[in-house]
């Protein structure tokens, strides 16, 4: 397939625009047709709004995936205004192993991030001594969750920050923990400039940041979903393997934990694939960027790309793994979280929700669930709080 640099600098790219829709939009309203009566949905256990949502997001994936677009990273505040923080990488001494490996084909750059409702830095006491002798210390800060948020899209599509950020805060502060901060965390998009480990050397810098504010460990939650929560997963690895400060929990949704060609094959073959959001196309895409080429991956790397068959140990963390029933690639999920279970000393969650696609909950405005997304992050909060 072309680049995206060869598709904005030829005429191609607007015919294929222009062909593509004129055939998918009248796709989209026989769908629409079909979808309206509930005995021969395309899915029975879906609702219209569903149906069509999946529909849409499918069509939508298989056009960038064909164009090559990925929407580029805020760096700027721009809307964000105060809550948008450009986060220098840590310590270059942090990035070590397979972050850090002359190997490696890129290295640690800045990370442009979105906070919402706002930074959770405590605000500084107001003058005089409020009855306090000298030499007390002040009172510490109220105890608050922060969620850093890395947004799913098979690796190689792009989300707006600010409207991740309200949406997930939206459910958090409701349904997790009522002073929860969210930070919505922008790693760079896959790309032949951009493999692995590129996105997980940016998480990791918006981990350490986080850290950097005072932070507790036992207070951060990471979380994210599809390709954002296989990144989560990388970084929980990492910490691990370095032996250094990890969150208190993670929250994983529709977790991509098979990040290989084969798995991609076989999934074309599968009865999900026609259904699903998961569009091949995208998927083939995703596996081609983030994957390092030119070189056999070391079977090291292979487990923080793809963790399935690469169970690790958690130490400090406790790891909640959602997935939906009718997710396409439910079973690899599934058989992950077992492998995580067995892991001596893991605490670990697995938690289906029925009858959901593949990464239902960043997705819930358009698709209708929130009262799913709503009720794993509730069965998410009782398990990290245990």
């Amino acid at each position: 397939m072309p680049s995206s640099t060869t598709w904005s600098s030829q005429p191609f790219r607007t015919l294929y625009t222009v062909g593509f829709w004129s055939i998918n939009i009248p796709h989209l309203l026989y769908l629409s047709l079909r979808n309206s009566i509930a005995p021969i949905r395309t899915v029975p256990q879906w609702g219209y709004q569903l149906s069509m949502g999946v529909a849409i997001l499918r069509a939508l994936f298989r056009y960038l995936a064909v164009i090559r677009y990925q929407q580029p990273r805020q760096m700027v505040p721009g809307k964000a205004q105060d809550r948008f923080v450009l986060i220098a990488p840590p310590d270059a001494t942090l990035f070590r192993g397979v972050l850090g490996a002359p190997a490696a084909a890129t290295k640690p750059e800045p990370v442009g991030a979105v906070w919402y409702p706002a930074v959770p830095i405590p605000a500084p006491p107001p003058p005089g001594n409020n009855g306090a002798t000298a030499g007390d210390p002040p009172p510490p800060p109220p105890r608050r969750r922060v969620i850093i948020y890395a947004a799913g899209g098979a690796f190689v599509t792009g989300w707006d920050p600010d409207e991740n950020a309200q949406n997930i805060a939206a459910l958090a502060t409701d349904h997790f923990d009522d002073a929860a901060r969210v930070l919505c965390m922008q790693y760079r998009l896959a790309s032949r400039a951009h493999p692995f480990p590129a996105a997980v050397q940016d998480l990791f810098t918006a981990y350490q940041y986080v850290l950097g504010l005072g932070v507790a460990p036992r207070d951060v939650v990471l979380m994210g979903d599809s390709a954002g929560a296989n990144l989560v997963l990388a970084v929980l690895r990492y910490l691990a393997v370095e032996g250094l400060r990890q969150p208190g929990g993670a929250v994983v949704f529709s977790p991509w934990v098979e990040v290989t060609a084969e798995a991609v094959q076989k999934y074309s073959r599968s009865v999900a694939s026609r259904y699903d959001m998961l569009d091949v196309p995208l998927l083939e895409w995703g596996v081609d960027a983030y994957r390092p080429q030119g070189r056999t991956l070391t079977q090291e790397e292979e487990g923080y790309i793809s963790p399935l068959h690469h169970p690790f140990p958690l130490k400090e963390t406790r790891l909640y793994v959602d997935a939906g029933s009718l997710d396409g690639v439910y079973e690899s999920i599934s058989v992950f979280a077992k492998q995580m279970m067995d892991v001596a000393g893991n605490r670990v969650r697995f938690h289906t929700t029925e009858n959901m696609p593949h990464d239902y909950f960043l997705t819930y405005p358009l698709l209708g669930t929130k009262e799913e997304a709503c009720a794993a992050l509730r069965d998410a909060r009782d398990f990290l709080s245990a």
